[in-house]
């Protein structure tokens, strides 16, 4: 897997963001030992950089031009980046909600199917999901928070069964993809074996990171809670607001060089169709910066009924 990523300007942090949280790791390597990387451990995860440079000067002229959401456009740059690397077999998981670009499941659907052609037309072999961001996915939203709950997940820890379910069914289709006989089976093998985080671990040792931090990131220690203003039951919990939160406590970027604290952000503690009393904690705030204001957007993204409510799938669709 090479994979190449981005640093997050709005919400959260994008992944390099989140990977540097562990202490010691970077993702600044050289081409050559990220090529090297990938054949000696089969892993290596990179800031884009210059790998297709054009887009970089497409997507400026698509921000003068006000086309920055041109469908064209957006397919274009995200499969130019990923047929540069040379990847036999993609599998995008295309967003819909209003945490995402995409608001309803029809605009993601094109995007998706779109994103399918043009890969198939480039000789990889690809397949798409659409996934749910109208409430988060897990419970943490933020940096080392989030690596912190993906790290329990490798470790065979409990984590929600939205999260455990998805990745393991992200893994499956992939492996699917290879051609990996009974791919259900080899994914529940690597996870219960110890091989999924081991092979995490090697990872994070090969970009200089502190394996030892990985049992217990370093998150902030100023931690307060939001309580359900009344009884009843979870009926949304809004991913946009939330994750508005965590950019108020500095798990994200207002404009491109603004420094992030990687040890803030939120951790959601219910789920829709989660039954919840009044004064019930309902999330844990971690950071120091605008407490209030973050305070106020958690309580606004939470919906509560007087009604049991079904909770959302978090994978809607496939192609």
């Amino acid at each position: 897997v090479a994979k190449l990523s981005g640093r997050g300007l709005g919400t959260t942090g994008g992944m390099i963001d989140k990977l540097e949280s562990i202490p010691g790791l970077s993702c600044d390597l050289s081409e050559a030992r990220f090529g090297r990387q990938v054949q000696e451990i089969g892993l290596a995860i990179v800031e884009a950089g210059d790998l297709a440079p054009a887009d970089k000067a497409i997507y400026a002229l698509r921000d003068t031009t006000g086309t920055v959401d041109s469908l064209p456009l957006i397919g274009s740059s995200i499969v130019s980046k990923k047929a540069a690397t040379g990847a036999g077999y993609l599998l995008y998981d295309v967003k819909r909600g209003s945490g995402a670009f995409m608001k309803t499941t029809e605009q993601a659907r094109e995007l998706a199917e779109l994103l399918v052609a043009l890969t198939e037309d480039l000789g990889i072999r690809v397949s798409a999901l659409i996934t749910d961001m109208d409430n988060p996915l897990g419970s943490a939203v933020g940096n080392a928070l989030e690596v912190r709950e993906s790290v329990r997940f490798l470790k065979g820890d409990e984590v929600p069964e939205d999260l455990a379910h998805e990745a393991r069914y992200v893994a499956a289709r992939l492996l699917e993809l290879k051609g990996i006989a009974d791919p259900e089976r080899a994914v529940e093998d690597a996870l219960s074996s110890g091989a999924a985080y081991d092979k995490f671990a090697e990872f994070v040792r090969a970009q200089g990171g502190d394996t030892d931090a990985l049992d217990d990131l370093p998150v902030s220690d100023e931690v307060s809670e939001v309580t359900a203003p009344r009884g009843g039951f979870v009926a949304r919990f809004g991913a946009l607001g939330v994750a508005g939160a965590a950019l108020a406590l500095g798990a994200g970027r207002q404009k491109k060089g603004d420094e992030i604290d990687p040890g803030a952000g939120v951790e959601v503690l219910v789920k829709v169709g989660d039954e919840v009393g009044e004064g019930q904690p309902v999330a844990r705030i971690y950071g120091g910066r605008h407490v209030g204001r973050a305070e106020h957007l958690v309580r606004e993204a939470l919906e509560i009924s007087d009604e049991p409510v079904d909770p959302t799938p978090a994978i809607l669709d496939s192609l």
